[in-house]
């Protein structure tokens, strides 16, 4: 018998090792300034995010839809159409007072540590010993799209969130396997919501992943399988409706702004694909963009660790003559993830709906990871069966059972790392938290043309044509922009109250009345009230700016943004749904019987160690803020935030 010391390390440290990792992997973030990411990203995207979406958190506006310092200051629809779970995180940490840079890296490295974890746990059902699941672990935190989403793509913070829900999902389906109890449809519904909230094409692409798992997994179910099926796609559907207050409207009022040209140039899907340049040649990654040479691709040992993984399942099912589920899960999952990376798979970009708007078919790779993680894990483990009990190999048993799987995994975690990592240098913006300013954001929309955060302004209503390319903040800001007569005559206006989804005026009318633009960009859901009493509002004609009908005299005009009938419906389903999961959660678990032994029984010592340790290593993440190097604004800095080495 194992002395409970020995016990309580190999179940703690395993998982303390990963979150070091994933503190490792963000390391490189918590230089001073923010990390400039020139190469294929716009890093400063994610302050100006973070700093709009605490304003509204602020404000009370919640969920929030609305960017209002964005657009040259007239207002942008962002957060309705793009999915910002990790963006609420960052606002979150700003407004408990942590500052708007470090709540941005404290959301990347808490985001960088879940994905190893989820992992972990997800593979650690699947595995005996911890070997395999560690090895699975780490091979996903440090696979190079997984890092490329952080250092090269660097506003993609949902794409890069987005890895730690995979797992996530996986892992409900798998507990919900075991004891197929409608409370169990907790996690996989809260995960997989939290998938569609935190980046809806990543929650597209790995949908038909999560369902084939569901069918591979009911089919290899000795009892209940059709209520495990059942209670599956009912864990799906609760996450479908727990994110409806953000994809229903998403999707329903596209027409309502300017996303027509989101599949044309180079977002076009038959720009991306990959054919002898999937795997880079070079052992060390290489994070660089340019002539013949793109980041975004398997690594060289990242696809030689894969092979080995494949080498080995092969070998196993030919000496066994089995083909264990998991195990076949993780090579169909690898298999048509690098599928649709290829032009083989032009077809169904085709003729597939929604697909196309995925852009990139690398964007692939981040599900390829994990299968790939997967499949790695596999060379020094061997899987449970659907009871709990071990599966031992027919040979080398003593072997696999022995330190021989730890000191692979060691071994191919720290050839994945150094691959991984070794060229990762980035530099910084000089930017300090307390010079982003709205005055700041509508500088960087000038200098670049980026809109709210957006390329190519899709988000822009549809009236507001052509596109603007300044506004009349930036010609005197010291000056408020001021309304302008449509119709009749303005003869003073005053603004009074200028709150995120809040405006009021005072205004004065010649006689006769008049139609008042104000400089407040319309789009459903504004409304207007002259003296309290509601009136019509809509957009002036190619401006976009939110016209009111006033009569003549001296006026208080209010606007304000509301629900439309959609989104209000929306937000209801995905209210119900909350309650109905927090519904699940107080229903008793069924009695069943236990198959096997009862496992290991820890004493409270060891307990207590266990809390302890994972106290401190919370609290080596939330220091990072306080220890982390600091850019000294001198002057005014950069005021382009040196977007493409301006």
């Amino acid at each position: 018998m194992k002395p409970r010391s020995v016990a309580w390390g190999r179940q703690v440290l395993p998982p303390a090792t990963l979150f070091l990792l994933g503190l490792a992997i963000a390391l490189p973030l918590w230089g001073p300034g923010l990390p400039n990411t020139r190469g294929g990203g716009d890093s400063p995207f994610l302050l100006l995010r973070v700093h709009q979406l605490t304003a509204d958190l602020r404000a009370g506006h919640f969920p929030a839809r609305w960017m209002p310092d964005a657009a040259y200051g007239l207002g942008y629809p962002f957060f309705s159409y793009y999915a910002a779970l990790p963006y609420y995180l960052a606002a979150l940490l700003h407004l408990v007072g942590i500052d708007l840079l470090s709540a941005v890296k404290l959301t990347q490295t808490a985001f960088s540590v879940a994905a190893a974890l989820t992992a972990y746990g997800w593979t650690r059902r699947h595995f005996e010993g911890r070997a395999a699941p560690w090895l699975v672990g780490a091979a996903y935190a440090v696979a190079p799209f997984h890092l490329v989403n952080l250092y090269v793509r660097g506003d993609s913070l949902s794409e890069f969130a987005a890895f730690a829900f995979y797992p996530l999902v996986l892992w409900g389906l798998d507990r919900l396997g075991e004891r197929p109890q409608v409370r169990r449809t907790a996690l996989p519904a809260l995960a997989y919501g939290g998938l569609i909230l935190t980046h809806n094409v990543s929650a597209l692409i790995f949908s038909p992943f999560a369902l084939l798992y569901l069918l591979a997994r009911a089919a290899t179910a000795t009892a209940d399988r059709r209520r495990f099926l059942a209670l599956g796609l009912l864990a799906l559907g609760l996450g479908l409706a727990l994110a409806a207050g953000f994809w229903a409207p998403a999707l329903l009022e596209t027409d309502r702004v300017q996303l027509t040209a989101q599949t044309t140039g180079y977002f076009f899907y038959g720009e991306h694909f990959r054919g002898a340049d999937l795997v880079q040649r070079s052992f060390w990654f290489d994070y660089e963009i340019g002539e013949g040479r793109t980041p975004f691709a398997m690594g060289l040992a990242q696809a030689a660790a894969i092979l080995l993984g494949v080498a080995v399942l092969l070998a196993r099912w030919v000496r066994s003559r089995r083909v264990r589920w998991i195990e076949g899960v993780a090579l169909a999952g690898l298999a048509l993830s690098t599928w649709m990376i290829t032009p083989l798979s032009r077809p169904l970009w085709d003729h597939l709906p929604l697909l196309p708007m995925v852009q990139f078919p690398w964007r692939f790779l981040s599900i390829q990871s994990l299968f790939g993680a997967l499949t790695i894990g596999t060379s020094v483990g061997y899987r449970r069966d659907t009871e709990g009990a071990e599966v031992p190999p027919r040979t080398s048993s003593s072997r696999l059972r022995g330190k021989f799987p730890w000191v692979v995994a060691v071994a191919l975690v720290a050839a994945l790392s150094a691959a991984g990592l070794a060229r990762l240098r980035p530099d910084y913006i000089p930017i300090s938290a307390e010079e982003f300013t709205a005055e700041r954001l509508q500088l960087y929309e000038l200098f670049t043309g980026n809109v709210g955060s957006t390329i190519r302004y899709e988000y822009l209503p549809r009236e507001v044509v052509p596109r603007p390319w300044t506004g009349p903040s930036l010609f005197d800001p010291d000056r408020p922009p001021e309304p302008r007569p449509l119709e009749g005559g303005l003869l003073a206006a005053r603004e009074t109250l200028h709150e995120p989804i809040r405006r009021v005026w005072e205004v004065t009318v010649e006689g006769g009345g008049a139609r008042v633009a104000f400089p407040l960009y319309w789009w459903p859901g504004w409304r207007a009230a002259v003296d309290g009493e509601p009136v019509d509002i809509g957009p002036a004609p190619d401006s976009g700016w939110a016209t009111v009908p006033v009569p003549p005299g001296q006026h208080t005009v209010v606007l304000w943004l509301g629900r439309t009938p959609l989104r209000a419906g929306a937000e209801g389903v995905s209210v119900l749904a909350a309650l109905a999961l927090v519904a699940l959660s107080f229903i008793p678990p069924q009695r069943h019987r236990e198959h096997g032994g009862s496992g290991i029984s820890y004493s409270k010592r060891a307990s207590v160690l266990s809390v302890s340790l994972w106290f401190l290593l919370l609290c080596v993440l939330f220091t990072l803020p306080l220890l982390a190097p600091r850019y000294e604004a001198h002057g005014e800095g950069d005021l382009t935030m040196d977007f493409a080495q301006m």
